[in-house]
């Protein structure tokens, strides 16, 4: 399959905190690739320098061949055109009703608020959301149906690439499993290229394709499902298990 985003050796350092230590990431087309990575490990930088919001300071990182760092604005405002985002809280605004957060970026591109409403009520039947839905404000929802509509609006401009950033933080399992669902639901339906961070591993072993573990600003294991469920590497071993012994050592 062909290179969609490709991350080559990227260093980030703020101060003197390395964040970034070289990390390199091929993902595929069409796939879903699911990165893995505790607390502090880089997930949440390398996410910012992939969409062009923070510059890096070693390394590349390319999106269709293209240079996602280092653009002119007119140039990262066609690259965000490609992506879907998922935020971990759904970052909606409650100042608006569910279907104008969903149809955001038509509004924003000046299309006609009518035909934007016929879009986002399509969007939000796509994840599982009644039109009588889109009148309500983000108030209103439960945090399963918030994830619902933020994924929603990560899809009503058909992008290429979707972006979930832990989709299933603070969901009940049964509802997590729903965004999982959904996740596959999507990602048939529109042929787009996933990339889930998280540190669910019911989730990651669910949705991914190929799986990367991001640990002290490096990749240090990549594969299928298959090799990360049997891996031998004991970085990925414990964290896989939840173990609190091993060589990853948490400070409380």
């Amino acid at each position: 399959m062909a290179t969609v985003i490709d991350i080559k050796n990227v260093k980030k350092s703020f101060g003197k905190k390395e964040v970034l230590r070289g990390a390199s990431l091929k993902i595929e087309r069409g796939t879903t690739q699911v990165i893995l990575g505790g607390s502090g490990s880089g997930k949440s930088v390398l996410l910012k320098c992939i969409l062009g919001l923070i510059e890096v300071d070693g390394g590349s990182i390319s999106v269709n061949g293209k240079p996602a760092n280092g653009l002119k604005e007119t140039e990262h405002a066609e690259l965000m055109t490609m992506f879907g985002m998922l935020f971990q809280n759904a970052a909606l605004f409650d100042s608006m009703s569910v279907w104008e957060n969903v149809a955001f970026v038509l509004l924003q591109r000046k299309m006609d608020r009518d035909e934007a409403k016929r879009i986002a009520i399509k969007k939000l039947a796509m994840v599982g959301l009644r039109a009588d839905v889109a009148e309500l404000s983000p108030a209103e929802l439960s945090g399963g149906m918030r994830k619902r509509v933020g994924l929603a609006r990560a899809i009503c401009h058909e992008p290429e690439i979707i972006f979930y950033d832990e989709p299933t933080t603070g969901l009940d399992p049964i509802t997590a499993d729903v965004i999982n669902d959904l996740i596959i639901k999507l990602q048939k339906e529109l042929k787009c290229t996933s990339v889930v961070i998280t540190h669910d591993m019911h989730s990651a072993f669910k949705v991914a394709d190929r799986m990367a573990f991001l640990y002290q600003g490096q990749f240090i294991a990549e594969g299928d499902v298959k090799s990360f469920k049997n891996s031998d590497n004991p970085y990925v071993k414990q964290f896989v298990e939840g173990n609190a012994n091993g060589p990853i050592q948490v400070t409380v």
